[in-house]
């Protein structure tokens, strides 16, 4: 029952209280002589005139049938049908809410283990690194994770002028860095062209100040070169995309040398977090609107 419709029900029972009242009141008095004019009744309305006439039986009857009327009320309000609205809303508020949490780690109101900043693989004697930016890290670290050949893949940042960055420093925009995530593989099972093809098909080319829901040039598209011959490569896969119009607008993802540049990782509880976090991370991912985006481009060839 709404709170307007239980205060309409709790006057209308205080009203007829009152008549009841007074009609009795009225009926015990002494009758007054013929020319004295009858007092009027409180609530003088033609409504309540009407009920001030009735018998004291018809006015006990209509309160019998008010408080009934708002019983039935609150039990329906109560018992209200399960619908598939509310079951979205529900399943939302429940998958939304542990991402409060992740907020309060970034902005440093919970601290642990979880927060210090992860490990960073070694590079073993026949194995390469490749370095990426598209947007949140959560996003880019599976598609990379699940090709055969890949070794290891650590969310971070990279791009910036301050050492040992935290994500509530890089998420301000402040540091220049960049969210990214580096790869480790084994050249001889897969290819630095293959690493490619896979990125182009998580991002929105067209963009530079952000990605998706992102917004910032700290989740800019990045293709972050190791050496000259990620560099060429990325340039020509870049060329080859323009020239075939895939994007259906001009590419503006930066191909830039990293040799020189220090990659560092992002706190523990961001790495791996579609294994960690599945829900949460299903949940983030289909509000983001990348998945959209990506198959409205590649269709059935996406990567997720």
């Amino acid at each position: 029952m709404s709170v307007a419709s239980t205060a309409r029900t709790a006057t209308r029972i205080r009203t007829l209280r009152m008549n009841e009242r007074a009609i009795r009141a009225h009926r015990a008095a002494p009758a007054a002589p013929s020319r004295t004019p009858r007092r009027a009744l409180p609530h003088t309305s033609p409504r309540m005139r009407a009920v001030a006439r009735a018998p004291v039986a018809l006015v006990a009857r209509e309160r019998r049938a008010t408080i009934r009327y708002a019983t039935n009320e609150r039990e329906n309000a109560t018992s209200s049908p399960i619908t598939r609205r509310g079951i979205i809303n529900a399943a939302s508020l429940a998958l939304a809410a542990p991402l409060a949490i992740d907020a309060a780690h970034d902005l440093g109101f919970i601290t642990g283990d979880e927060d210090l900043p992860a490990d960073l693989p070694a590079v073993g004697a026949n194995e390469a690194v490749a370095v990426f930016a598209g947007g949140c890290f959560w996003c880019m670290t599976a598609p990379f994770e699940t090709l055969d050949g890949v070794r290891a893949v650590t969310s971070g940042y990279i791009g910036g002028d301050v050492a040992r960055p935290r994500y509530r420093d890089v998420g301000s925009g402040k540091t220049g860095h960049v969210e990214s995530v580096r790869v480790v593989y084994d050249a001889a099972k897969t290819s630095y062209e293959k690493l490619l093809s896979v990125y182009w098909r998580q991002i929105d080319a067209t963009r530079d100040d952000g990605q998706f829901v992102d917004a910032g040039k700290q989740y800019r598209p990045v293709i972050w070169a190791m050496d000259d011959a990620q560099k060429r490569a990325a340039e020509k896969s870049k060329e080859e995309l323009e020239r075939a119009n895939v994007f259906g607008a001009p590419i503006k993802v930066e191909v830039v040398d990293a040799s020189g540049m220090t990659f560092w990782p992002a706190e523990r509880y961001h790495q791996d977090y579609y294994l960690k976090n599945p829900n949460r991370y299903r949940f983030y991912r289909a509000v983001s609107g990348r998945d959209e985006y990506i198959a409205s481009v590649w269709g059935i060839e996406r990567s997720s």
